[in-house]
């Protein structure tokens, strides 16, 4: 055999083990690397312990030997330990008869002008040798090319890097038709295995939904799935979802790293750094990922140092344990499972004060309650959107810190705290029935009379309120009165006061409404840095005196209201204020004033992502419109509006007198449409927000010149930190308010196509127009729409409405 041929004799040969089973899926990814392949000499696919490289490797090697002249060959180095027999262990591999020791020249010689394809499996215990060798092969071997697997990158100059992501899932959420699950490859990797164990998987009677649960549960890593597979032998699907069991027996073929899932992973944790173990363990504490910031802030204690934390974060991101998604570094439940269980062994040996999981929870807590403690102070001001968009990106956090404070009575008095706080956000995000569970569970676990439960008491009121429970909320209201009063709180006293005026306006109280609003804004007069609460008091003021036909005292109330909120670079509220004095004006007469006040608070609705607030200022355009004699435009507005108001509900449902109002002048405008009525209402039904906000603009936006924001909309629940609505009185329309998000779609956990379709769900579009636009089937984009939901712990689409609000405008 001449040096410089990787064959033998006249034919090609191959180094490529034979594989036992099949490989399931990874189209895209084969794709991938081979794409990778054409561009970079060497590619390195990456990813945690179990994800499927080394498969997914072979299979790439298979596909592409015919395009290498001289062959393919796979070297595993698993099991290698020594980095000075790397060299002679490739040259070995690569020609069974050498029979010398060998060195890296041996090997580049050998290799010679060989047109081949190497791959080196399994180098993250090596990456420093391989590293080395690599590059002398590289610049030795002209024609070579190289695939490597690890969980780390070899980091040399001209490395493409890959990383394999985890099988396929239907989204948590996403309906799936009878028998469409096994077109995941997930699912059917575990269907295609199991079936040639258990008869009953393999005839099909097995639950597809609890399939797919027990994936979802494995994070589609296909170590975990075969694993699971294989004990379906002695153990039905459902068993394995009901309590966690100790992973079955691998083949007796599997690699000793790959006898189970806790084994991979302790494989994983063994390659780290004390420092990273160390971190890992910590960073378990985390929930749909964190920042840098925050990781530093948590994670830094005995053991791990402050000036510390990002370097062995980033040693974790370049051993496949953590990921960096923009400027979030996330893991999977698996890898932060196995985490906690560290940190948990942690604590038993060394004790919470020496950085064991109480320690390191209660770091996490102060975090979280700084943050929304931020959110109280500046959310009435310029920071409003930015606040509301990291308490979005870190809700999952959130809500872990929600419940740890659950403990005692002293975290508890940190979680009402944060729960108080985050009053805007419950309110903006559509969510006051969690900001009134989490409240409810808090009071009961501390009920000492402290500042912090009178203001829990208050958000817990009126959030009650919006939530249509009016007896709860007077309860509330009045508990924290008392409480105020026995704390000499006055500030919070005139809080509740007037909030039992809102209550009273919920119930068509009128009079009752406007004497309590008025003596809680007298008294709020008195105390600083009451702006946010006398603010919120005029506006539903004045949506008082406007269902009285106080018209003169609700034009005064609330102007003093947008006066107030534009001193403070405040949107929400103002937005609100002109809406409410849009009504005012066209009650009094004035609709073409009307309809400017309107339009300002459209747009500004629009940049909120508020679809209510939306709706009730097309509304009132189409009403301006009617008054004006514009029958068509009045017409295509009503039936758009109502349309959109369907989206979250049954159209203007709570709303008597807006429903009255509405229907008013729908016949009104009908009339004077007369035979063309049909079609243009028929028109207006089809509009889709985006076109609804142009029209309703008089297609343009003329008020800034800065173009054409994107239309986005988020329902939110009536009546908080804007008027309320479910009003009882027949004339008048009630309207509810939102506080929106600011956000940057790069920073979040979703694919490209995840993105567009964030977007365009943004626009108002249903997922039947999504799937239009993108030429793709509706259930694809069903099963995007919920994956975006998954990945983001939300529990809406009006979350990710609010979220890509504030993305669009910040790449403006």
């Amino acid at each position: 055999m001449g040096r410089g041929d990787l064959g033998r004799g006249s034919g090609k040969k191959d180094h490529l083990p034979a594989e036992a089973t099949s490989l399931v899926g990874r189209r895209s990814e084969t794709a991938g690397v081979k794409q990778l392949l054409t561009r970079a000499r060497l590619v390195t696919l990456t990813g945690p312990g179990g994800v499927g490289k080394t498969r997914l490797a072979l299979h790439v090697a298979r596909t592409l030997r015919a395009a290498f002249r001289d062959g393919a060959c796979m070297v595993p180095l698993a099991e290698l330990s020594q980095p000075d027999l790397l060299a002679s262990t490739v040259l070995t591999r690569l020609d069974p008869s050498w029979n010398s020791a060998g060195d890296v020249d041996d090997l580049v010689a050998r290799i010679g002008t060989s047109q081949a394809l190497l791959v080196l499996d399994n180098c993250e215990h090596l990456t420093e040798a391989v590293a080395l060798l690599v590059t002398r092969l590289l610049s030795g071997c002209q024609h070579l090319r190289v695939l490597a697997t690890s969980r780390e990158a070899l980091r040399i100059d001209g490395e493409a890097l890959y990383r394999v992501p985890p099988l396929a899932l239907p989204a948590a959420g996403s309906p799936i038709a009878p028998g469409a699950a096994a077109s995941y490859d997930g699912v059917a990797l575990f269907l295609e295995r199991a079936g040639a164990l258990n008869a009953e998987v393999a005839a099909g009677r097995v639950s597809e939904a609890m399939v797919v649960e027990l994936c979802r549960r494995l994070d589609g890593l296909p170590l975990a799935i075969e694993l699971a597979a294989a004990g379906s032998r002695w153990q039905s699907v459902e068993s394995m979802l009901a309590q966690p069991v100790p992973d079955p027996p691998a083949p007796r073929s599997a690699a000793r790293r790959h006898t189970s899932v806790r084994t991979s992973l302790d494989y994983s944790h063994d390659l780290c750094s004390p420092a990273a173990r160390v971190l890992w363990a910590r960073f378990s504490v985390f929930r749909g990922g964190a920042t840098l910031d925050a990781v530093r802030a948590v994670c830094a204690g005995p053991g791990l140092a402050a000036d510390d934390v990002a370097a062995a974060l980033f040693e974790l991101v370049e051993k496949s344990v953590v990921v960096l998604d923009g400027s979030r570094y996330t893991v999977l439940e698996t890898i932060r499972q196995y985490g906690a269980r560290r940190l948990a062994e942690t604590g038993r040996e060394q004790g919470a004060a020496d950085g064991g999981v109480d320690a390191v929870r209660l770091a996490h807590l102060d975090y979280f309650a700084d943050l929304t403690e931020q959110v109280h102070r500046g959310w009435f001001g310029p920071r409003q959107r930015d606040l509301c968009a990291q308490v979005l990106a870190d809700q999952a956090n959130v809500r872990a810190a929600l419940d740890f404070s659950l403990r005692d009575e002293e975290t508890a008095r940190v979680g009402l705290g944060m729960a108080a706080d985050l009053f805007p956000f419950w309110i903006g995000t559509g969510s006051p029935g969690e900001g009134r569970r989490w409240l409810s569970q808090l009071l009961a676990v501390d009920d000492r009379l402290t500042p912090e439960r009178a203001q829990a008491l208050w958000t817990h009121g009126f959030l009650s309120t919006v939530d249509d429970n009016i007896a709860a909320a007077r309860e509330l209201l009045a508990e924290c009165e008392s409480v105020a009063a026995g704390l000499g709180d006055a500030a919070r006293g005139a809080h509740a006061l007037w909030a039992t005026g809102v209550a009273d306006l919920f119930e068509g109280r009128v009079d009752a409404a406007i004497e309590r609003l008025e003596a809680g804004i007298a008294e709020e007069r008195g105390f600083t840095d009451s702006a946010p609460y006398l603010a919120d008091a005029l506006i539903n003021l004045g949506l008082a005196y406007c269902y009285r036909g106080d018209l003169g005292f609700a034009r005064e109330v609330l102007t003093e209201a947008s006066e107030l909120c534009a001193a403070h670079d405040e949107e929400l509220l103002l937005s609100w204020a002109l809406v409410v004095r849009a009504l005012e004006a066209l009650l009094s007469g004035r609709p073409d004033e009307a309809a400017r006040l309107a339009r300002d608070g459209l747009r500004r609705k629009r940049e909120l992502a508020n679809l209510q607030g939306v709706v009730w200022a097309v509304e009132l355009l189409a009403w301006a419109a009617v008054e004006a004699g514009d029958a068509r435009q009045g017409v295509l507005l009503l039936e758009a509006a109502q349309a959109r108001a369907e989206d979250f509900g049954p159209a203007y449902h709570g709303f008597p007198g807006v429903r009255e109002w509405h229907e008013q002048y729908s016949v009104r405008a009908r009339a004077q449409l007369g035979a063309e009525h049909r079609a243009v209402a028929a028109r207006g039904r089809e509009l889709s927000l985006t076109d609804l906000v142009t029209t309703a603009l008089g297609g343009a936006d003329d008020s800034d010149g800065r173009g054409t924001p994107r239309t986005t909309a988020s329902p939110a629940a009536p009546g908080a930190f804007g008027p309320p609505g479910n009003i009882s009185a027949p004339e008048i329309p009630g309207t509810p308010g939102a506080l929106a998000a600011d956000s940057v779609l790069h920073d979040l956990p979703l694919t490209s196509r995840e993105r567009q379709i964030a977007e365009l769900v943004a626009t108002g579009k249903t997922n039947r127009e999504i799937a239009a636009d993108l030429v793709i089937a509706q259930r694809t984009v069903d099963s995007h729409v919920q994956r975006i939901l998954t990945k983001l712990d939300f529990t809406s689409r009006s979350q990710i409405i609010a979220l890509v609000a504030g993305s669009a405008r910040s790449t403006r």
